[in-house]
């Protein structure tokens, strides 16, 4: 026998075992081996199968939890409705009681009593009534409170003595009188006297002199167009004392010549975060960025402020070559940084993955802006702390 009537044999043979099959759920065709029976089902037939099933178990347990519930709420309004139940009739056996004990006062008869028989309450009596006051120990030894009665009215005043001296010239304060008017009284008491004393209360002065406001410290995020819709999640924890200045499409230059009018009225060391350098690298050469960042870090010692610099982040539209660029930079920023003495918080490996920048491949998407503002803030909790 041949190779050729060998194959030719064993492809009968394979026509013979294999046959085509159709689904008796979905009537698709299959080719099994061997003979399948009457009432077959494919595969994905019969997870479909098992889907169903699973479902109907589960509408039958949301059935039986929404009776349960109907039931329990039915069971919470009866006993509800029998509390209240409970309660008018103990309202009601209190009013008989009292009515019955107006009766036994009254000989056994019921009485009429219309809105005019009904007896009044007496006033108080008209004679003149001794108040005092609790918080007369409390009072300045130059103000003493003084109560007054007239005709069964209380009426209180004050009586201020005059700073100038004892024995001489005091005037009545009352309560209806208005501080400029009590300030011009006073003012009149000094030029009568002929002395140029102050008239305010002995450490007053003083202690508005020596008092100071404490304010916490101010916080600047500055960058370019990266920062954008980052200032909520950097400011929620103190919106009055952090600032996010976004300057689209900045350099290091910009920043440079701005920032001065940007930290006016900053306060005392404040905590600056810089966030530039990305749009420098697509048009100035190393050498050049490097330059642009010395003279920043030259305006940043004259303002004394506590200095943290973002990294600069990759750039997936443009290629390998930019963000080679761009990691050779931040290493010699880094180092830069360190020498200088101003702090340098990276970002490379968190913005690894495409999805956290825009379609433009340049700024970042709202998920790539959450990431960025939560690790400024972050950063800027452990700067403070």
């Amino acid at each position: 026998m041949t190779d050729t009537e060998v194959a030719v044999g064993v492809t009968h043979v394979a026509e013979d075992t294999m046959k085509m099959t159709g689904c008796g759920s979905c009537g698709m065709y299959m080719i099994l081996e061997g003979a399948p029976g009457k009432s077959f089902v494919c595969m994905k037939c019969r997870l479909i199968e098992l889907t169903e099933e699973k479902i109907r178990g589960l509408e039958m347990q949301v059935e039986s939890l929404v009776e349960f519930r109907k039931g329990f709420e039915q069971i919470m309004e009866q006993r509800h409705e029998v509390s209240e139940g409970k309660s008018s009739d103990l309202q009601m056996e209190a009013g008989l009681g009292n009515s019955e004990g107006r009766l036994g006062e009254e000989s056994g008869q019921w009485k009429h009593v219309t809105k005019r028989t009904r007896q009044r309450k007496r006033r108080a009596s008209e004679g003149e009534i001794e108040l005092k006051n609790r918080f007369a120990e409390l009072e300045n030894e130059e103000g003493a409170q003084q109560v007054v009665t007239e005709g069964g009215g209380a009426r209180k005043k004050r009586r201020a003595a005059s700073p100038i001296g004892k024995g001489e010239e005091l005037m009545e304060i009352t309560p209806n009188m208005s501080p400029r008017r009590i300030q011009d009284g006073l003012k009149r008491i000094t030029r009568e006297n002929g002395n140029g004393k102050n008239l305010q209360p002995e450490g007053k002065g003083d202690r508005l002199e020596n008092s100071t406001i404490t304010r916490k410290r101010q916080v600047y995020v500055i960058g370019d167009s990266l920062l954008r819709r980052i200032d909520r999640p950097v400011t929620r924890t103190d919106l009055e004392n952090r600032r996010v200045c976004c300057l689209p499409g900045a350099k290091i230059r910009d920043v440079d010549l701005r920032l001065k009018r940007i930290l006016k009225g900053a306060g005392k060391n404040p905590l600056i975060i810089l966030h530039v350098g990305t749009n420098d690298t697509a048009r100035f050469s190393l050498e050049s960025i490097k330059g642009d960042y010395a003279r920043l870090g030259r305006t940043l010692k004259e303002i004394e402020a506590q200095v943290i610099f973002s990294g600069i982040l990759p750039v997936p539209r443009e290629g390998q070559q930019r963000c080679d660029k761009i990691m050779t930079i931040n290493r010699w920023f880094r180092q830069w940084c360190y020498k200088e003495g101003f702090g340098m918080y990276g970002h490379w490996e968190a913005f690894m993955d495409r999805g956290q920048f825009s379609r433009d491949g340049l700024h970042l998407s709202r998920e790539g802006n959450r990431r960025l503002g939560w690790r400024l803030a972050q950063l800027i909790k452990r700067a403070l702390n």
